[in-house]
């Protein structure tokens, strides 16, 4: 009996897998193991690739692993390691929160001194406390630092993400990148060039008149402070600059002697002065420039109503200067030529140039502008708008000494101009060839449109939504239910 039982049950075993619907089944159930398995081994490997050898592709609007040149130029001097950690709690897997991890990660993937790592702020505040030295980290910020900790560069949330508002449009500012470069710059650099703005004699302010260049400075990783000779403990040395921005009183002689002679060093000087200062009341500013054969004139400059391509619609008191091409300042801005300078005051003619001293009129007028000065008018000449004067030592480029007239504070004052115009580029030029120096970068911000979708009526939106939430699964369920039936009958 036992036997028989045996082979009837085998019988029915080999009928079962003999059945066409079986072997169907079966096939189907291993094409999609197999299937699923050659899925993850793909993803696996394009992930080790896109890790390891930064290959993958960006598609997003923001393109913000798709790096500026400067970027790769810089991963390929780093030769020591690097500390980059991400400020973020365990559980936080937010959008943010990937895209800062892709950007990252490729830079580990272009050089592997760049080590990722994460400090979750509540599990870990002191650890968090220990590179922040008091400023306050919000969740999504960037920590970067040498391996021995020596050197350390924050970029808050704030810094790298934010919205701005321009033409009555809204855009994404994603500053990731251009932050985290010039943090990898700082970090693995020995000195940061230092610039100065002169306090203490009714100057304008840093930080309410020139926060946009203050940033831009940051960014190409300068060290930027304002400066009271009288009160600060602060030692200039070469290669330090100094901006004087439209002083309303005079230098004390200490003072004066202190600038005089850290020039004489290899100072550099940034000297912005408008046509509403009263140089005559300047005494030691003026002897501090005269030293080097410079001075203002007095007075506002105006463009010859002839001289259309000079300036532009709102006056001829808004100078579209003519620019000097070979000079390292203008050189990239000659021939797009986008500068707007309302309200210049005049440079003077160096008539007696210094020994050893190369002067360059860096921005200048038609022939025919005229400076008027009260109820005087000048003959109609050529106008010096910016200057630029340099003695170099060619043993120790460090003894340089440079500096840079600017007849207007609209080429950095916190206007439109720095928006819409390329009156910001041609004054970081100008302190990029004050301070000849390797450590700056400037890479572009990434940025995207928000665009919203709008539905213009109500009779549109019940359509949409009767199509989006009613037709479209309506369908879908329609056509499983077919498959499914088909199927079942194999």
């Amino acid at each position: 009996m036992s036997m028989n039982n045996d082979k009837k049950a085998k019988g029915k075993l080999a009928g079962l897998l003999g059945q066409r619907k079986f072997r169907y089944g079966t096939y189907a159930t291993i094409l999609t193991i197999v299937v699923i398995i050659v899925v993850i081994l793909l993803n696996v490997a394009l992930g080790a690739i896109e890790t390891n050898w930064a290959l993958g592709v960006d598609v997003t609007a923001m393109n913000a692993t798709d790096f500026d040149d400067a970027t790769y130029e810089i991963l390929k001097g780093v030769e020591e390691d690097v500390h980059v950690y991400t400020v973020y709690q365990t559980g936080t897997s937010t959008s943010a929160r990937v895209q800062v991890d892709s950007v990252l990660e490729k830079y580990h993937a272009l050089n592997n001194h760049v080590i990722l790592g994460t400090i979750d702020p509540v599990k870990e505040p002191t650890r968090v406390s220990k590179y922040s030295d008091g400023a306050n980290l919000t969740e999504g910020a960037v920590i970067v630092t040498n391996a021995d900790e020596s050197r350390v560069k924050l970029i808050n949330r704030s810094d790298y993400s934010h919205y701005q508002t321009f033409a009555n449009n809204t855009y994404t500012i994603f500053d990731l990148e251009s932050k985290m470069t010039s943090a990898l710059v700082y970090v693995t650099s020995e000195a940061t060039p230092r610039v100065f703005f002169l306090a203490g004699h009714g100057e304008l302010d840093r930080e309410t008149s020139f926060r946009y260049l203050t940033s831009g400075l940051q960014q190409r990783n300068y060290d930027v402070a304002s400066l009271n000779l009288l009160t600060d403990d602060v030692t200039l040395v070469s290669g330090d600059t100094v901006v004087i921005a439209n002083p309303s009183r005079d230098l004390d002689d200490t003072e004066y002697e202190t600038l005089r002679d850290w020039l004489m060093t290899g100072g550099r000087l940034m000297v912005s002065i408008d046509y509403t200062v009263d140089t005559s009341i300047l005494p030691n500013f003026n002897r501090l420039l005269d030293y080097y054969q410079l001075s203002y004139g007095e007075g506002v400059i105006s463009e010859d109503e002839s001289s259309t391509d000079n300036y532009v619609s709102y006056g001829p008191l808004y100078l579209r200067p003519n620019m000097d091409a070979e000079h390292q300042i203008t050189t990239s801005l000659a021939e797009t030529r986008q500068l707007i300078i309302p309200q210049a005051r005049p440079i003077n003619e160096v008539t007696v140039p210094e020994s050893g001293i190369t002067y360059t009129k860096l921005l200048t007028t038609s022939n025919r502008a005229v400076v008027m000065n009260g109820d005087e008018t000048s003959t109609p000449a050529t106008q010096t708008v910016a200057l630029a004067a340099a003695k170099l030592d060619y043993n120790d480029s460090s003894k340089d000494i440079r500096i840079v007239l600017l007849g207007s504070n609209y080429l950095m004052l916190d206007t439109q101009l720095l928006y819409s115009t390329d009156n910001i580029y041609f004054t970081i030029n100008a302190f990029d060839w004050l301070v000849n120096s390797e450590n700056t970068v400037q890479i572009s911000s990434k940025y995207v449109a928000d665009s919203v979708l709008r539905i213009p009526d109500a009779t549109t939106a019940w359509v949409l939504a009767a199509v989006v939430v009613v037709a479209i699964p309506l369908i879908v369920l329609v056509f499983g239910i077919v498959v499914w039936v088909k199927r079942r009958r194999l």
